[in-house]
């Protein structure tokens, strides 16, 4: 085996890695024949199942070997590739095949925790179980980029990006292949941020908001995490003559610490508020907009973080600061953190309506007397005053027969209670818990420490019957912890990160 091994290695060239095949069919529980028997029925090629969550078969690369050797005989040296990962169509048949393309709008998004190189070196045990060479910076930023030429996704939203590492490689880098980025690092002493990329043959940028969620005057919000904001419009280079709706695009980072769950709550809703402020403007200027949040929110699914985005509301009162995300399970402790109303002091200008207070409630002007703008009146129409027929009023098909509908008396609802923070974005998870097809759970994120889902991609979700929304045409899949660690585990020569890129193609009418 070692002479045939040599002059194999002479064969297939310096430029392919020898893969040791014999292992390889013991592990496929491969039996046992002659070396006579093998030189009569010998196929081909070789075809390997590389696991459960993986796209396809791997079929090797096939080349000349001497005769008599337990490898297959035939000529390419075309080294093979292992793709570990699939696209999954979501689409409807019906209305991709036979709408009119010209009046649609379809883009890709990426959401991408890269993991800043001081936190690996500052977090070295986590990685205990990786080689140097996979988690050296400039390996990992050229299979970054790599995974960014394969997948060409319109708009990239990043976290842990570290500043010098942006500024001197991964910006200039970025803007060659045709993106503009926008980027904000995290206040204090840490060296890592967020950015926004989208490419500008696509997008035009209309604003931008750069946020800190550290702020002097509350002492609960005290960390130093950000967020951004971009509202992007779409341009007419592929369809002329027809304007699309604007995409507010939110890209954040989320506090980590499973103890504080109220943190992560009030830094959210900094982010929400943004958005809500950004999507007013649009309606101010007679036209809606789409939305996107991308991040690492540091919470698991349908925990109540997540809930929170998912539903519009969440009863906080009295619950366990770790419980909102999920990432620990700590009720065996004696003692624990709870969140009681208000959960965010006032002087922080967001109310529970994960707005801003001076766009939503009503202001005094100097005569003293009370002027309520539109948007708070409007939140009036559905309260339980409202919805009281008077006895005397006359029925006017069409005019005061009208009632609420049914979702949007629940999106209403919980506004009695003070002890409730609610948003009205109307926001749908791009990826499930599970792996489709089966009951595992899907993983985003993976280190010595465990594995979770965590990093997410929520879109505004269609109105039924109704043009209004952004339509969810497919996604990149993810994996389970099991397919990870049968590559050991994150980072590894595949993915430069220890969370897994997020991707998801959309429509926009």
């Amino acid at each position: 085996m070692d002479r045939n091994t040599g002059e194999i290695k002479d064969l297939v060239g310096a430029a392919c890695p020898l893969y040791n095949l014999s292992t390889l069919l013991a592990d496929n529980h491969a039996q046992t024949i002659s070396d006579q028997t093998w030189a009569q029925s010998a196929p081909t090629g070789w075809h390997f199942p590389v696991g459960l969550g993986l796209s396809e078969v791997t079929n090797s690369s096939l080349a000349q070997f001497p005769s008599m050797s337990y490898y297959p005989t035939v000529q390419e040296s075309n080294c093979f590739e292992v793709m570990w990962r699939v696209w999954e169509d979501l689409s409807e048949n019906d209305d991709a095949t036979f709408a009119d393309p010209g009046s649609k709008f379809y883009f890709t998004v990426m959401s991408y925790n890269i993991l800043a190189q001081d936190l690996l070196e500052a977090n070295s045990r986590l990685y205990a179980h990786c080689s140097e060479d996979v988690l050296a910076w400039e390996y990992r930023f050229q299979t970054f980029l790599r995974e960014l030429q394969t997948w060409e996704p319109d708009i990239i939203c990043l976290q842990e990006v570290q500043e010098n590492h942006y500024l001197e490689q991964m910006q200039p880098a970025l803007t060659e292949m045709g993106y503009y980025c926008v980027y904000k690092r995290r206040t204090g002493t840490k060296t890592d941020g967020c950015a926004v990329c989208y490419n500008t043959q696509l997008f035009t940028q209309l604003s931008v908001s750069l946020l800190e969620f550290q702020r002097n005057d509350c002492e609960l919000l005290d960390r130093d995490n950000v967020g951004i904001v971009l509202l992007l419009q779409p341009t007419a280079a592929r369809s002329e003559g027809l304007t699309f709706r604007p995409i507010c695009v939110a890209n954040t980072h989320l506090l980590f610490n499973p103890r504080r769950g109220d943190v992560k709550l009030a830094q959210l809703a900094i982010v929400l508020a943004e958005i809500d402020k950004v999507t007013k403007q649009c309606k101010v200027k007679g036209h809606d907009c789409e939305v996107i949040l991308c991040g690492d929110l540091n919470s698991t699914p349908n925990m109540p973080l997540y809930e929170l985005i998912s539903t519009g509301w969440l009863y906080y009162h009295g619950m366990p600061a770790w419980m909102v995300s999920g990432q620990e399970d700590l009720s065996y402790k004696t003692y624990h953190r709870r969140l009681y109303a208000p959960l965010w002091p006032s002087s922080l200008g967001i109310n529970d309506n994960c707005q801003y207070s001076n766009v939503s409630e009503p202001h005094v002007k100097e005569s003293g007397k009370l002027q309520y703008n539109h948007d708070f009146l409007r939140q009036l129409r559905y309260c339980p005053a409202a919805c009281v027929r008077p006895a005397d009023l006359e029925l006017i098909p069409g005019v005061t027969d009208n009632i609420p509908m049914p979702d949007e008396m629940q999106q209403f609802a919980p506004r009695r209670f003070r002890n409730t923070i609610y948003h009205s974005l109307n926001l749908s998870s791009v990826y499930n818990q599970n792996i489709t097809g089966t009951t595992l759970d899907a993983v985003t994120t993976l280190h010595s420490d465990g594995a979770a889902m965590v990093d997410y991609i929520f879109f505004s979700r269609r109105v039924p019957n109704g043009e209004k929304g952004l339509k969810l045409l497919g996604r990149l899949a993810l994996l389970s912890e099991a397919d990870l660690w049968s590559q050991n585990g994150l980072p590894n020569q595949a993915f430069p990160s220890d969370h897994l890129s997020l991707m998801a193609k959309f429509q926009l009418s």
